[in-house]
């Protein structure tokens, strides 16, 4: 997480003027079409069809925006520590259910 929000620090001093929330959210969908996009190329699937394989590099590059996205708007309104502590919950949860380690 600590290298996420680092990385969300990084683009908000890159790009000051585009940091308004709505930008941002508007980024984050913009950035989700990307996955889906990429998700349709690994499966073969949707109504446009991107050329070659499927690269393992393109889908990690927009999973890492669309988080990078996310991480802008927790700091945007504050919320790192909640964030972090509901990720937390949800990990506690999920163990004692015994659905993870």
């Amino acid at each position: 997480m600590d290298r996420l929000y680092k990385l969300a620090e990084g683009l908000n001093r890159r790009y000051p003027n585009g940091n308004a929330p709505y930008q941002i959210a508007t980024r984050l969908a913009e950035e989700c079409g990307e996955v889906a996009s990429e998700v349709n190329h690994f499966e073969g699937s949707g109504i446009k069809h991107l050329k070659g394989a499927p690269s393992k590099e393109n889908m990690a590059g927009e999973l890492k925006n669309v988080m990078s996205c996310v991480m802008q708007l927790a700091i945007y309104y504050g919320v790192q520590e909640e964030l972090e502590r509901s990720i937390d919950a949800s990990l506690n949860l999920l163990r004692s259910q015994g659905l993870i380690d």
